[in-house]
């Protein structure tokens, strides 16, 4: 059982108003298990962020590396600076660029000011930033307007989208539309839309699962597996091989690890701990925090232990 603190000063700082989605779907007993599911999300959160800045890098890098490939531009140009695109038509028949591709040269504006100011911070002077210090400095919405429909044009080859797509992405989603790629391209912009928006949730400190209608713990953790799930199926439509890579490394065996009834419980101050009076026991008990991918807790009678999953990383 937890010791009963005076929790008046943490509700004052953190916000009632804050933590009003927890007492609705955590639905805690008391105040230490209300702050202690605050501190669970904040381990949830704090898994994810390495798995969403590995996707937009390996996202942003694929797409830049096949745009580069196929797309023929000046001197002094880079492959965003000409990419194609298909204009809308206004009332009075002049052409004008669609919202998403003007901003998608915003963006991309943004970023060439942004990689120069860097430049000239590190004292490079007024210098021209290359193709990479540029892609680096741009942000995850910049590929979700690429792929807007208005850069996709099936009968012309010299558009991006559709014959980028194979280029860019090892693997494509599977559909059964007509016209696939297109659909195809659709599917990867909201995959894109949808991890983008969850960064900017949990970045504003909200519980990992507000936008969605959860009334239960259960529901929260099925929830947040499926945000999980679609993350790593978004890795493995740009390069199967990565997203084994990240599986190796345990982010994803990390994510699982928090993601579940024992480990939320475990936050909650309601977690079991196992009574362990022989090697055989502990034995036992490690099997089964390395088939649930679980901490389990244990004490010898004097003296308390957790054993970690061997899947769990190291460096945590």
């Amino acid at each position: 059982m937890p010791l009963l603190y005076d929790y008046a000063e943490a509700e004052r700082l953190l916000s009632p108003a804050r933590l009003s989605s927890y007492k609705t779907s955590i639905t805690p007993e008391n105040d230490a298990q209300l702050f202690g599911s605050y501190s669970w999300n904040l381990a949830v959160v704090g898994a994810f962020y390495p798995l969403i800045q590995i996707i937009e890098v390996a996202l942003r890098n694929a797409i830049s590396i096949a745009a580069h490939n196929k797309i023929q531009c000046g001197p002094g140009q880079h492959w965003f600076d000409c990419i194609l695109h298909t204009p809308d038509r206004i009332e009075d028949g002049n052409n004008v660029n669609a919202e998403q591709v003007t901003k998608f040269k915003t963006k991309i504006r943004s970023a060439k000011q942004a990689a120069k100011k860097s430049l000239r911070e590190k004292g490079h002077g007024d210098v021209e930033p290359t193709l990479d210090q540029i892609i680096s400095q741009t942000d995850f919405s910049t590929w979700e307007y690429l792929f807007d429909k208005h850069f996709y044009n099936g009968s012309d080859n010299n558009f991006f989208w559709p014959h980028g797509l194979s280029k860019a992405f090892r693997k494509l989603p599977r559909t059964r539309e007509k016209n696939p790629m297109f659909h195809q391209r659709d599917i990867i912009r909201r995959r894109i839309e949808e991890v983008r928006a969850f960064r900017n949730r949990i970045s504003h400190n909200e519980p990992a699962w507000r936008v969605d209608d959860v009334k239960s713990r259960e529901d929260v953790i099925v929830v947040l597996i499926d945000k999980l799930n679609n993350m790593m199926e978004l890795l493995f439509w740009i390069s199967p091989k990565f997203r084994n890579y990240v599986m190796d490394v345990g982010i994803e065996s990390r994510l699982l690890q928090l993601l579940n009834m024992a480990e939320l419980n475990r936050y909650m101050h309601t977690f079991e701990e196992y009574e362990i009076t022989e090697i055989a026991m502990l034995t036992q008990l490690m099997e089964k925090a390395n088939s649930d991918n679980l901490r389990c807790y244990f004490n010898t009678g004097e003296q308390k232990g957790i054993l970690l999953p061997n899947n769990t990383p190291l460096l945590q």
